[in-house]
């Protein structure tokens, strides 16, 4: 790797100097080039993992470089840019034009990533008078968590013929992420122990797009093709589960009833482990004028598959952009997408629940607890809006915006068996006034109304109610026992359905700028927000916001300009909060 990034950097070295040697053969060419030597140093007096989130983290001067050169005759340009912050932390950048026959760019850039530690010292607890317990383990003892970013890539046009102006579009990206980061496995059900581990982490991202372009009369077409891969080079990580058995010593002959609950105990299996994931997409675009106005369009297909587990899902979006100018004063922009997102359903299949010791003896006998597992992503997702604006006034401006969304999730299944499709309406005005160079100002306000946004059934709360469920029976030694409550059971008692989305929503945004001549200027602003949705079961929430600010710029000439502002935030909300207990 190390090699890798040598190779890069001084390819990007030696296109930087001997690029303008090759142009400065040229005549009557202008040339700028600046470079700036200096350095910074950083005092981290405190937690420098939080301090310095994306610095090296030593307390020592280090140097920095940044310059750029720049070349510029008839229709050829070249520019080369670099900024060297540290060894972790570089921007390189180097851009070609050619008239109008090529272009093209390349780039680099690298940062690091200082993540901290959880200690984990919230998950130790025990139930007073019982023999639950959470206990935490820390695997991880001087583990240095950061992540080391590096991305690369291009892009490319070419004109292939100035007849029907026929061009190619070519591009690539490349993003590298090594170091260590921290993962959190757990032995749960009958012992909650929850252990640390510092996890090598070599995750690497490829992509590439290459595309044609041409005009066909009033049209111009074009195709782009994109493909993409995302794989771990780094092994799984490891951990151990613990053997199941019952948390209380004095319990222990009911040792043989926990394994029969659990997929697998007693054993080092992998967690957390990234998929290998390819993305294929095919782009179809089109634009001309249509009647009196403008068309825009496009119409596109991907899928993308984890190839690990064998598991794909398939969009199938398209757009459409129509600008109309009715008369001098007023023009019409209406807008339509649409997108249809599937996703495989895989059954998950689990072993059978208490296998060979007897079963629950109930009414709803349940032994196999397999499941097809459905998307929540799944959806056909419609929208469309029209925008009339109107110049009232050669310095005011109005605009008013209607628009309609609709999501169906006809093939997702809440725990209520319920499908969803939420519609939601939209409509906004925007008010534009501006008087030469002296002032301006702008109030916008939006609202929108939703109805059926996407909730999770039964997803916050259960209700105190072991006197209207029935003790399961199960079977020792062929003996039917009753026993208590068990888990899949107490579903019954959940309850208060919770989304993240309102029903209601207000937004409001003013600013406004006074600029008495060119030296001085003086801008107000004010945000506010509010929402709310009380159509669930059991409560309301609601948020409120409101963001005054003030900014204020002295310029004394094109060499210095001063600046200072003021900004004030203020945030309340309503909404549930909920603790969890054992046993719920």
């Amino acid at each position: 790797m190390k090699k890798y990034m040598m190779n890069l950097m001084l390819f990007v070295l030696v296109l930087g100097i001997f690029a303008p040697m090759i142009f400065a053969q040229e005549d009557a060419a202008v040339q700028n080039y600046s470079i700036w030597v200096g350095g910074h140093y950083t005092d981290f007096g405190d937690y420098n993992k939080k301090v310095g989130e994306y610095r090296l983290g030593e307390d020592e001067f280090l140097p920095e470089l940044e310059g750029f050169y720049q070349y510029r005759k008839a229709d050829k340009f070249f520019r080369f840019d670099v900024h060297y912050f540290d060894n972790k932390n570089i921007d390189a950048r180097a851009l070609g034009i050619w008239g109008d026959r090529f272009s093209g760019e390349l780039y680099f850039r690298s940062l690091i990533h200082q993540q901290g530690r959880d200690m984990l010292a919230n998950m130790e607890t025990r139930e007073v008078g019982g023999g639950k317990i959470l206990t935490h383990e820390l695997l991880d003892e001087g583990a240095d968590y950061h992540t080391d970013r590096y991305e690369f890539g291009g892009d490319y046009k070419v004109q292939l013929s100035r007849k029907n102006n026929i061009r190619m579009v070519a591009a690539h990206r490349t993003v590298i992420r090594k170091g260590y980061e921290q993962k959190i496995a757990s032995s749960h059900c009958f012992s909650c122990h929850v252990t640390s581990h510092d996890v090598n982490i070599d995750k690497r991202t490829n992509q590439v797009e290459a595309g044609i372009q041409a005009d066909a009369g009033e049209f111009t077409l074009g195709y782009l093709f994109g493909y993409r891969h995302f794989d771990s080079k780094a092994h799984d990580p490891v951990a151990y589960y613990d053997t199941a058995m019952h948390p209380v010593s004095e319990l222990q002959s009911y040792k043989d009833e926990f394994p029969t609950r659990l997929n697998f105990d007693n054993v080092y299996a992998p967690y957390g482990t990234y998929p290998e994931t390819e993305k294929i997409s095919h782009k179809v675009r089109v634009k001309g004028a249509v009647g009196k106005g403008q068309l825009s369009g496009s119409v596109g297909y991907s899928q993308a598959r984890n190839k690990k587990v064998d598991l794909s899902a398939n969009t199938l979006s398209g757009a459409l952009n129509y600008a109309l100018v009715l008369n001098k004063k007023m023009r019409l922009i209406a807008r339509a997408s649409g997108s249809k997102l599937s996703n495989d359903d895989p059954r998950i299949d689990l072993a059978d629940y208490r296998e060979g010791r007897g079963g629950v003896q109930t009414e709803f006998y349940i032994s196999d607890f397999d499941f097809t597992r459905y998307s929540a992503l799944d959806r056909t997702d419609g929208r469309i809006s029209a925008e009339l604006i109107s110049r009232l006034k050669p310095n005011l401006t109005l605009s008013l915006l209607a628009g309609f969304r609709m999501i169906d999730r006809a093939d997702f299944k809440n725990l209520e068996n319920e499908t969803y499709t939420t519609k939601r309406f939209t409509g906004q005005a925007k008010l534009r006034y501006r008087d030469g160079l002296t002032f301006s100002s702008s109030v916008n306000y939006r609202f929108e109304r939703t109805f059926d946004p996407f909730t999770s059934s039964k997803g916050l709360f259960e209700s105190q109610g072991y006197d209207v469920l029935q003790p399961a029976l199960y079977s020792v030694s062929g003996i039917d026992t009753t026993f208590t409550i068990f888990y899949y059971q107490r579903e019954d008692l959940r309850y208060q359905n919770i989304t993240t989305e309102p029903t209601f929503k207000h937004s409001f945004d003013m600013t406004s700028t006074y600029r008495p001549d060119m030296h001085y200027s003086f801008t107000v602003g004010l945000k506010g927000m509010y929402d709310k949705n009380n159509e669930l079961d059991s409560l309301d929430v609601e948020h409120f916001s409101i963001q005054p600010s003030v900014n204020f710029t002295v310029t004394p000439d094109s060499k210095w300009s001063v600046m200072a502002g003021f900004n004030y935030n203020f945030n309340r909300s309503r909404g549930p909060v909920t603790v969890a207990l054992f046993d719920g």
